[in-house]
């Protein structure tokens, strides 16, 4: 039988291949045997080739291709919170697994639950299982599961994670809720200038061509956009496709990741929502996997990761290098230009109280409530700020357009 794996070396590498063995035991104590970390194991869909471990195929899965979008974050939240709810309640993992195939509405997760229930009935843990879906269930929710699964406490660890997953899905709203009004009154503002540009402003222009009237020249450089817009239409859409692409294309580069991501920080108004948005994932991850048992180091980086900024990241995997050789993350943390000075203070005293994984959530907090009012203040600046930009443009069209009438006017007297 062929397993892929991914596990974590001794230096903190994370390690995948594929291997054949006879079950997935037999694979995680060769695994342990090499001082290796299992993190995950599942069935290979490829056949391993004649020498042995190999690099696994990323493969295309064409459906999965498809349908990767289609299951929401609070489509998971749900599925998580109805499932502990049943383990707390003493039905069985493969039973609650059944009856919520049932319950599901959304294809996509009904067919995916439905594959995680076969491979729990058959015996494989529920980790394994999920882990064979890693576009759906990514390493967090994964590790906090094994957490829950190793100590016997999967009901508890499952709340944590929908606990996780509530708070990501209201930043997100929150986020988008702030934004909304901003994109709505620009995409309306855009549609209204391209019809007046395109359809009103030519009308204008063939009325005043038989005027016997010198044209102000606000008038002329008008129809002059006028003229460029209705010929050129295609290029302000193949420009923002283009600079997407750019940007897209930019961020798959490895070797371009902490340069795309640093600028990113960057980007006036909007870089320190990035970076908070960024933090409070972090650190909310981390004390989510603390409080889990995970250990530490695997919390750092786990926590670098869902941060889905390389510079954040590398950040992360630092203080996790650090904290290996037995440094105190409160020093690492003081020491990174990172982060402020009272993220050090808060880690220094849940190391002293041994409570760091509650200190890592206030820091959390703290990040989210800065980044709220963030997003507060930014409406709250762009709402004016976007009437008076559109009254303006609005006031420019409308004083060329009445320019030439106030002059005919005039002429006639």
């Amino acid at each position: 039988m062929d397993f892929q794996y991914k596990a974590k070396s001794k230096n903190g590498d994370t390690l995948r291949g594929l291997r054949s063995a006879d079950s997935e035991a037999d694979l995680l104590t060769w695994i342990r045997g090499n001082g290796w970390t299992p993190i995950e194991i599942y069935k290979s869909r490829r056949t391993v080739s004649k020498g042995g471990d190999s690099n696994p195929s990323k493969g295309i899965n064409f459906r999965d291709a498809l349908t990767a979008n289609r299951v929401k974050l609070r489509d998971k939240l749900v599925f998580f919170r109805q499932l502990a709810t049943m383990i707390s309640a003493g039905v069985p993992i493969a039973g609650s697994i059944e009856i919520l195939v049932e319950q599901t509405t959304n294809r996509t997760l009904k067919r995916i639950i439905s594959e995680v229930f076969t491979r729990v009935s058959a015996g494989v843990s529920l980790t394994n299982a999920l882990g064979e879906h890693p576009k759906y269930f990514d390493t967090l929710a994964l590790a906090l599961i094994r957490s829950g699964e190793e100590s016997g406490t999967l009901d508890v660890s499952l709340q944590r994670l929908c606990t996780f997953l509530e708070a990501q899905d209201n930043l997100r709203k929150k986020i988008i809720s702030a934004m909304t009004y901003p994109a709505a009154v620009i995409t309306i503002t855009i549609a209204v200038l391209g019809v007046m540009v395109t359809i009103v402003v030519p009308q204008f222009q063939k009325a005043f061509a038989h005027l016997s009237i010198n044209m102000p020249g606000l008038t002329l450089a008008l129809f002059a956009f006028g003229e460029w817009a209705r010929a050129n239409w295609y290029f302000i859409p193949l420009t923002i496709f283009i600079i997407w692409l750019a940007v897209h294309f930019l961020r798959k580069v490895k070797a371009l990741d902490i340069y795309v991501d640093s600028a990113m920080l960057k980007i006036p108004v909007f870089g320190p929502i990035i970076y908070k948005s960024a933090l409070a994932r972090s650190f909310r991850t981390m004390s989510s996997l603390l409080t889990s048992g995970v250990p530490v180091l695997q919390a750092l980086a786990l926590a670098g990761n869902v941060s889905s900024n390389e510079k954040i990241k590398r950040a992360f995997i630092t203080i996790r290098d650090a904290a290996s050789m037995g440094i105190p993350l409160n020093v690492i943390i003081q020491e990174k230009k990172l982060f402020p000075p009272m993220v050090a203070h808060m880690i220094a005293v849940g190391e002293e109280t041994g409570r760091t994984d509650e200190m890592l959530g206030k820091i959390a907090d703290w990040y989210e409530a800065e980044l709220e009012e963030t997003v507060k203040r930014l409406s709250s600046i762009l709402e004016p700020t976007l009437v008076v930009i559109i009254g303006g443009v609005v006031g420019v069209m409308v004083l060329a357009i009445f320019l030439p009438i106030i002059s005919a006017i005039k002429a006639f007297l």
